[in-house]
C-alpha cells in the first residue's frame, strides 16, 4: 500500500512536473516572441528620445539666444555671436536676427549692452527726455508769448505816447515860429540900430585914436626919459653897493701880546664866531675904498659873557704897520646879523694850478660866515638862483676861445654865464674878482694853509699863551707897562 502511494505520488509528481514544463515552455516561446516585439519598441523609443533631446537642445538654445535678445541673460557680443551661429540654416531664427541686428543700431555704437530690454529703457530715456525738452519748450514758448504780449502792449503805450508827443511838438512848434518871427523882426530892428550906432561909434573911435595917438607919443617920450634915468639910477645904485663903497663893520678896542692879538668890538649878538677874517684898515677909513689894509685877523674866541667883545689873531701876513686901537675892520663876507649871500660862475682856481677849487671856496665863505646862493659850474650845470639876499657874484676864469669859436658845451656854458651876469646886474648884485675875494678870506702866505692827513705838521697846532690883560689908552699894549702908561724907548 505504502508502495502505491508513492507511485502515485511519483506519478502525479511527473504529470505536475510535465504539466509545468510545458507551461513553462509555452511561457517561453511567449516571452521569446514578445522581447522580439518590445526590442523592435525599445528601439523606437530610444530613437525617439534621441530625436527629442537634441529637439530639447535646440530649443534651450532657442531659449538662451532669445533671452540674450530680451536681455534677460547676461552675454557680450562674442558670446551671441557664437549662439547665432548655430542658427545659420534656420530661416526664422535668421529672420530675427536680421531684425535684432536693425533693432540695436538704434542704441548707437557706444552702447556695450544691447538688447530689447536695454533698447526698451533708451527708449523710454529717450521718451522722458523729449517729454522734458517738450514741456521745457512748451514754458520757454508760453514765456515768450508773455514777453511777446507784453512788448506788444508796450510798444502800443509807446506809439501812442509818441503820437501824443508829436502833437505837443507840433503844437510847440508853430509857437515857436510865431515866436521866431517875432524875435527876427526884433532882431533886424536891432541889427539896424546897432549899426547906426557903429558908425557913430567908428567916427568917435576914429577921433579918440587920434587923441590917444598924441597921448601915446607924449608917453613913448616919457618912458623912453624914464628909461634913461632908471638905467642912471641902476648904475648909481650899482655903485653904491659897488665893492669900493662897502662900509666898514667893527673897529679894534685893544691890542695886546706885542701886537699879536686884538679885540674888536663884535661879538655874540652881532652873530660873529670863531674863523672869521677881516682886514684891518686905519682908524680915520669909514669906507673899505679910501685904505689900504695894514693886517688881517682871525677871530679865535667870542666871549660869552658880553655882546660885542671877540678876540682875534693877526695873521702873519701883516705888513710893517702897527696896528692901534680904533683901527677899523672890514671882510666883504660878513655882516652883523645875518649872512652875506654869494653867486659863483665859471672856474675858480685860486692857486693856479689850472683846477677848479670852487670847493675851497666854499668852505672859505662859510668860514667867514657867508654862504653860495647860486653856483654856476664850468661844465653848465646850475645849483640854486640868484635872489634879493646875493650880495656878492665871484666871477671866476674868463672863457679863451681859440680859432675865434667855441665848442657846444662852451657854448651852453657861455650863454648861462652872460645871462646869470645880466641878472645880476639888474637885481644889484655887485661883481668881484676871485682874487680879491682871496685876498680878504684866505691871506697870501703859506702859512695861512693847514694840511691834513698824512702831511699834517706839528709845528701847525702850537699850543698858544694867554694874551695878556687889553692895554689901557690909545697906545697898543706891546709899548705900555703893566699899569697902562706908555714906556720910554730907553726903558727896559
Amino acid at each position: 500500500m505504502a508502495r502505491d502511494r508513492n507511485l502515485y505520488v511519483w506519478q502525479a509528481y511527473v504529470i505536475v512536473m510535465s504539466f509545468v514544463s510545458l507551461l513553462c515552455i509555452g511561457a517561453l516561446a511567449y516571452v521569446a516572441f514578445q522581447a522580439e516585439t518590445n526590442y523592435k519598441t525599445v528601439q523606437e523609443a530610444r530613437k525617439a528620445a534621441s530625436d527629442a533631446d537634441a529637439k530639447l537642445r535646440e530649443e534651450v538654445r532657442k531659449s538662451q539666444l532669445l533671452e540674450m535678445v530680451l536681455g534677460a541673460r547676461q552675454s557680450n557680443q562674442a558670446e551671441f555671436d557664437q549662439a547665432a551661429s548655430s542658427f545659420s540654416g534656420n530661416a526664422d531664427m535668421a529672420s530675427i536676427q536680421s531684425k535684432y541686428v536693425a533693432d540695436m543700431a538704434l542704441l548707437g555704437p557706444n552702447v556695450t549692452e544691447k538688447n530689447y530690454r536695454k533698447l526698451v529703457e533708451t527708449l523710454m530715456q529717450t521718451v522722458r527726455e523729449r517729454n522734458l525738452q517738450v514741456d521745457a519748450q512748451a514754458k520757454r514758448e508760453e514765456d515768450l508769448k508773455s514777453k511777446y504780449d507784453a512788448t506788444i502792449k508796450q510798444e502800443t503805450d509807446a506809439r501812442e505816447a509818441e503820437r501824443k508827443r508829436a502833437n505837443e511838438l507840433a503844437q510847440q512848434l508853430e509857437q515857436t515860429q510865431v515866436a521866431y518871427a517875432q524875435k527876427e523882426k526884433e532882431r533886424q530892428d536891432e541889427i539896424t540900430k546897432i549899426q547906426t550906432d557903429r558908425q557913430k561909434l567908428a567916427q568917435q573911435a576914429e577921433t579918440e585914436k587920434r587923441t590917444n595917438l598924441g597921448e601915446i607919443d607924449k608917453l613913448t617920450k616919457k618912458r623912453d626919459e624914464l628909461a634913461r634915468q632908471n638905467e642912471l639910477l641902476g648904475k648909481q645904485l650899482e655903485e653904491m653897493k659897488g665893492e669900493d663903497f662897502q662900509y666898514v663893520q667893527g673897529k679894534i678896542t685893544e691890542v695886546v701880546d706885542g701886537g699879536q692879538t686884538v679885540y674888536l668890538n663884535l661879538g655874540k649878538a652881532d652873530g660873529l664866531r670863531p674863523g672869521v677874517r677881516f682886514s684891518v684898515l686905519d682908524d680915520e677909513a669909514n669906507r673899505a675904498a679910501d685904505a689900504e689894509p695894514k693886517a688881517r685877523i682871525e677871530v679865535i674866541e667870542v666871549n660869552q659873557q658880553t655882546d660885542h667883545l671877540a678876540r682875534a689873531r693877526v695873521l702873519p701876513d701883516r705888513r710893517t704897520n702897527t696896528i692901534l686901537r680904533g683901527d677899523r675892520i672890514y671882510s666883504p663876507a660878513w655882516q652883523p646879523g645875518r649872512k652875506v649871500s654869494f653867486g659863483l660862475v665859471g672856474k675858480l682856481d685860486i692857486d693856479g694850478d689850472g683846477k677848479d677849487d670852487r670847493e675851497t671856496v666854499k668852505a672859505l665863505i662859510a668860514q667867514n660866515g657867508g654862504e653860495v646862493s647860486v653856483d654856476l659850474r664850468p661844465d653848465g650845470r646850475t645849483e640854486g638862483a640868484l635872489s634879493v639876499n646875493t650880495r656878492w657874484l665871484v666871477v671866476g676864469d674868463e672863457f679863451k676861445v681859440l680859432g675865434g669859436t667855441l665848442d657846444g658845451a662852451t657854448e651852453v656854458m657861455a650863454k648861462r654865464r652872460a645871462e646869470l651876469e645880466q641878472q645880476a646886474k639888474s637885481m644889484g648884485v655887485s661883481r668881484i674878482n676871485l682874487d680879491k675875494l682871496m685876498g680878504y678870506l684866505r691871506g697870501t702866505g703859506d702859512e695861512d694853509v693847514v694840511p691834513l692827513g698824512s702831511a699834517t705838521r706839528a709845528s701847525d697846532f702850537k699850543r698858544r699863551e694867554a694874551p695878556p690883560a687889553p692895554g689901557r689908552g690909545r697906545v697898543s699894549g706891546l709899548y705900555q707897562s703893566p699899569d697902562g702908561k706908555l714906556v720910554p724907548n730907553n726903558e727896559p
